[in-house]
Formats: C-alpha cells, sequence, structure tokens
C-alpha cells in the first residue's frame, strides 16, 4: 500500500498543474495585450503538457507496481507482510504398484496388409488397339483402344510364345491377358 503514494501524488500535481493552465488560458482574455495574451497562452499549453506526462507517470507507475507484485505473488515470496508459497503436487505411492502389461486379445482379427492397387495405360499400338486375350497367346476377347486405362490382376508377368504377358481388367469389367510392351505401367508396378 505505500508504493500508492507516489503515483497519487503525481497524478495530484498533474490535476493541479490542469487547473494552473485552465486559470491562465482564462486569463489570456481580452484584457492583455497580445503579446501578453500569446505569451500567457504559450505558458497555459507548457503547463497543460506537464500535466499529460504527470497523469502518464502516475499510470505507469501503478502498471509497474501491479506486474510486480503479480510476479512476486507467483514466485512465492513476501508480499505486503504475507508469504505466498505456490505448492507444487506430489504423487507417491507406497508400495510402488506393479505395472500391468497388456495381453493380445485373440479374438480379434489380425491387419493383413493388402496389395496396392497397380494401373496401366495401353499406349504405343499407333492408334490400332491392344488386343485382350483369354490366355498367354490365346483367343481374343476385346479390343482395347489406345489411351485406355487397365488394372493389372496379377502381378507377375508371365511369358509365352517369345511376349511376356500380363493379366488385366478394363474399366468395363472384362478381364483377359495383353501384351506387356504396349502398358506404361503406373508407379509401384513390377
Amino acid at each position: 500500500m505505500s508504493g500508492i503514494f507516489l503515483p497519487l501524488g503525481l497524478a495530484f500535481l498533474g490535476f493541479a498543474a490542469a487547473l494552473a493552465s485552465y486559470r491562465d488560458i482564462r486569463r489570456g482574455g481580452a484584457r492583455f495585450y497580445t503579446l501578453e495574451r500569446e505569451a500567457i497562452l504559450r505558458r497555459a499549453s507548457f503547463i497543460l503538457i506537464g500535466s499529460a506526462l504527470l497523469f502518464t507517470a502516475a499510470i505507469s507507475l501503478l502498471v509497474l507496481e501491479r506486474r510486480q507484485s503479480l510476479t512476486a505473488a507467483a514466485g512465492g515470496e513476501l508480499i505486503e507482510g504475507v508469504v505466498t508459497v505456490t505448492p507444487t503436487p506430489v504423487l507417491q505411492q507406497f508400495p510402488p504398484a506393479a505395472t500391468v502389461t497388456p495381453t493380445p486379445d485373440l479374438s480379434f482379427p489380425t491387419a493383413t496388409p493388402t496389395r496396392p492397387i497397380c494401373r496401366a495405360v495401353v499406349e504405343g499400338t499407333f492408334g490400332n488397339g491392344l488386343t485382350l486375350r483369354d490366355a498367354p497367346g490365346g483367343e481374343q476377347v476385346s479390343i482395347l483402344a489406345e489411351a485406355d486405362l487397365v488394372t493389372i490382376i496379377d502381378q507377375t508377368p508371365t511369358e509365352a510364345n517369345g511376349i511376356v504377358w500380363r493379366q488385366v481388367r478394363s474399366l468395363f469389367g472384362d478381364e483377359g491377358w495383353v501384351a506387356e510392351q504396349f502398358l506404361k505401367l503406373g508407379t509401384g508396378c513390377e
């Protein structure tokens, strides 16, 4: 409480200076000549600026004192004759509890990794299309157009008649075998 007297004194001095400047402004009326009036008004403006500075100093001191008291309260120091201590919670258990190890529940299904979907684009047929066959080198099922998207069913290629074959599925659901040399495999495909 002792730290509040200085800000209050500054505020009182600022108020007194503001009243003095008001009195000087009132005195600087028509009773005096122009030069005297200007000197009185100049002095009043300086007093008014001093008043504003005193008020600002008073508020700054109050804020500084408040901040210091909050900082001291957080640290457990002596504040106005009262010792403040912030307790630190401590959890102790005697005797120490045994740690429980979870056992896996075998009734839940285990996750199995799924094979990524491999896609390819038909290209290099010069607009003629790619023949989809029922077996490697077998009978024709349909013709896939240039730039058609297909899904690779079997990741392992098969070789027959000197050609490497891939088992694919078209966008329309037709499944069969095509020559690998006319497929542009997507990323992640073997």
